[in-house]
């Protein structure tokens, strides 16, 4: 059976902000559900995926939600659809707080092989290693 509670899961950082994985693609095989902190004024790099779509549950603070050549100011809550190959990102809009989403990814075709070899923090090690070649730190200051 597949629940957890937001604090059950398994903290990690990226781009400077904290995640905590929920569902990883290791235990469903079709999905995964991150819980994503991003900092006061902070942004996650853009990226696009080719094999999964995503949806975002924005439960607290304001963003601005980029999806291809658009932008949304939103406040929470609110929800985001992000298609397969179309670049997104988020920024926090507010200065002093952070704001808290829920992605998840979903393979329809399910995971290919190379997007779960190694498990789902092998994974995230590459794509960490692949922000940080860009300029993004892996950790940053509160």
């Amino acid at each position: 059976m597949y629940i957890r509670r937001f604090n059950e899961g398994e903290p990690f950082r990226c781009a400077g902000n904290e995640f905590v994985m929920l569902l990883p693609r290791d235990e469903t095989g079709a999905c995964e559900a991150v819980l994503q902190m991003v900092r006061p004024g902070g942004v996650t790099p853009p990226n696009s995926h080719e094999t999964f779509m995503q949806i975002y549950l924005i439960w607290s603070g304001a963003a601005r939600v980029y999806i291809g050549s658009e932008m949304k100011p939103v406040e929470a809550p609110a929800v985001a659809f992000v298609p397969p190959r179309t670049e997104h990102w988020v920024e926090n809009a507010l200065a002093d707080k952070e704001l808290h989403y829920l992605y998840i990814s979903v393979w329809p075709e399910g995971i290919p092989a190379e997007e779960s070899a190694g498990g789902w923090k092998q994974v995230y090690a590459k794509i960490i290693d692949s922000y940080v070649s860009r300029g993004y730190p892996v950790d940053a200051e509160k």
